[in-house]
């Protein structure tokens, strides 16, 4: 996917990092493979995305689990919204699309759990939360799009006088990653990640 030089520069830009945790944004999954076509086209394999490149996949799990801090990886493209633990410190945090049908992950994303372990090429991950379309329903039903919203807490306000300003940094920020539903706002899953102390 990256390819010799770019994995290059990304894992020595991350190691000589001193920031306190780390955001890779991908536009496709790391960790559920696009197995089939919401039911529609008659596609049995759509798979473009790190999880046919497993062997890069891993390398990087493994490289980001040595730094020691939280690295989030952000993705997009597969049809449903999902928050993954990889590893203790590497996470996924997938926004689906808002205009497009959500999959039936029992057809289109190798049939993971909603919630749970879930193996994907080998490596074990914790689904954490997910949107989940059961077969029943019909194509043009499937419409429930989420997004989510990444809120850094790394400062405090404690003023010298009321009503003023001094931001003071916390010893462990933390990030917490709100996912609402698409048509309504309301906040249906929240994951808190503290930087380790």
């Amino acid at each position: 996917m990256l390819g010799m030089d770019q994995r290059h520069w990304l894992m020595e830009s991350m190691q000589q990092s001193d920031a306190d945790f780390f955001f890779v944004v991908s536009s496709v999954p790391f960790m559920i493979p696009h197995r089939g076509a919401g039911g529609f086209e008659a596609a049995s394999n759509k798979e473009e995305a790190w999880t046919a490149f497993l062997d890069e996949r891993e390398k990087l799990i493994s490289f980001w689990d040595t730094l020691k801090r939280p690295v989030f990886v952000m993705t997009g493209d597969l049809h449903n919204s999902f928050a993954i633990q990889i590893t203790d410190r590497v996470w996924e945090f997938c926004s689906g699309p808002h205009n497009s049908v959500n999959h039936v992950p029992s057809l289109d994303e190798d049939n993971r759990p909603a919630t749970g372990i879930y193996n994907s090429g080998g490596q074990p991950c914790d689904i954490r939360w997910s949107t989940y379309i059961l077969e029943d329903l019909p194509r043009l039903q499937r419409l429930y799009p989420h997004y989510l919203v990444v809120q850094i807490n790394n400062v405090f306000n404690m003023p010298q006088q009321l009503g003023g300003e001094r931001l003071v940094a916390y010893p462990h920020p933390q990030v917490i990653f709100q996912y609402h539903e698409g048509r309504t706002g309301k906040m249906v899953y929240a994951e808190s990640v503290v930087l380790p102390r």
